[in-house]
This record gives C-alpha cells, sequence and structure tokens, in this order.
C-alpha cells in the first residue's frame, strides 16, 4: 500500500512540474507577443512623427524659395522658373540682408532603390538663369518616401479663372505658376504658391505706370 502511494505521489508531482512548466512558457510568448507588437507600433509612431517634421522642413524651404521667384516679364519666364516631374529650378532673388546675390534653388527627385525615392535641395550659388547649374552646390536631402515622388504646377487656362496641374512647365508662354506642388503616389503632400504676380524689374523701370502695363504681368 505505501509503494503504491509514493508512486502516485510522485505522479502527481510530475504533472504539476508539467503543467507550470508550459504555464511559463505560455506567458513568455504572450509577454515577447506583445512587445513585439508594442515595439512595431513604437517604431510606426516614430516614422509618421518623423515624416511630418520633414514635410514642415520641405514646405518651409519651398516657402522661401517661393517667395523669392520673379522674372523680367511673361516671356521671360523660362529662364527663372524651369520645371518637370523630377527637376524645379527658380531664380531666387534677395529677400533679406543675409542674402546679397540671387541664385539657382533646386528641387530633385532621386530614386534610391528598394522602392525608396527622396527629394533633394540644391542651392547653385551665383546663378541667374534656372536652365544651368553649378558642378558642386550645396545640397541636402529633404525627405525620403517608399513611393514615388513627383513634382507639378498649377496655371491658368485661359479665361473664367480656370486652372489646371501639369507635370511640366512647358515652353514658358504661360508665364510663372501658381503654385509649385509635390505628390506622393497618388496623393499631392504639400502645395505652396508663388505669389509675385508683377515683374519687380519691370516696375522699376516703369515705376507706377508698370502696374497697369501688360508687359509686367508674369502670367
Amino acid at each position: 500500500m505505501t509503494r503504491r502511494r509514493g508512486s502516485s505521489s510522485g505522479f502527481v508531482l510530475a504533472e504539476a512540474l508539467v503543467a507550470l512548466a508550459i504555464a511559463a512558457l505560455t506567458i513568455a510568448l504572450l509577454t515577447s507577443a506583445t512587445w513585439g507588437l508594442n515595439a512595431i507600433s513604437e517604431r510606426r509612431a516614430a516614422a509618421q512623427a518623423t515624416a511630418a517634421v520633414d514635410w514642415l522642413s520641405a514646405r518651409r524651404a519651398l516657402i522661401g524659395w517661393a517667395s523669392g521667384v520673379t522674372a523680367r516679364g511673361k516671356d521671360d519666364s523660362q529662364t527663372n522658373f524651369i520645371g518637370t516631374a523630377t527637376t524645379a529650378r527658380m531664380v531666387v532673388a534677395p529677400t533679406s540682408a543675409a542674402q546679397a546675390l540671387p541664385y539657382v534653388g533646386e528641387l530633385r527627385i532621386e530614386a534610391l532603390g528598394d522602392d525608396r525615392f527622396a527629394l533633394m535641395a540644391a542651392r547653385h550659388a551665383g546663378l541667374r538663369d534656372a536652365r544651368v547649374t553649378t558642378p558642386d552646390p550645396q545640397e541636402t536631402r529633404v525627405l525620403t518616401a517608399t513611393a514615388p515622388i513627383r513634382l507639378l504646377y498649377l496655371f491658368n487656362e485661359g479665361s473664367g479663372g480656370r486652372t489646371s496641374w501639369r507635370y511640366e512647365t512647358g515652353s514658358g508662354d504661360a508665364g510663372l505658376p501658381l503654385a509649385i506642388g509635390i505628390e506622393v503616389g497618388s496623393q499631392r503632400m504639400l502645395t505652396v504658391p508663388i505669389l509675385p504676380t508683377m515683374s519687380a524689374a519691370c516696375l522699376a523701370r516703369l515705376g507706377q505706370g508698370g502696374l497697369t502695363d501688360e508687359q509686367c504681368e508674369l502670367r
């Protein structure tokens, strides 16, 4: 009788140890899975926050450039602003005492591989023609995306106030665009207006009368 009780007690103890081991393993797996989900969530939140900061930086930089864009006249706009879906260049006139000379500001899209794309910003010092660049500009990567990035431009379409977006500025006959946009995938993420409507050089030459003279219009 004593041997049977000892054998039964040993079996019960073994079952208890197995149950405890299974419980410990289950808790470890659940804890690991929860930690993994939390880590993924934290990485996603960090990526979204970084993207928001990058877009804010891009907007500020582009607004600074767009505010200094001008031309001698509507027919001369191509020398001051030229753009395609992958590159936009504009002559930026001095807008403060810190900037003594004009320069060409350039936005450029680069494919990084592995379905990643970058928006680059470059500054070509001392240039007054958007059709040319310097061999060693100051440049920086503004942001990256996992979908194709494209540049687009808003233009007037004849009378009636109709407008349309284009992926290139064309021959320049339409003058300066109303705005420049940045598109990721099929979604326009950023739109910055180009505010000047009259040529500063033309107004300086003609004085107040240039405000009503068509030759001073930029679009």
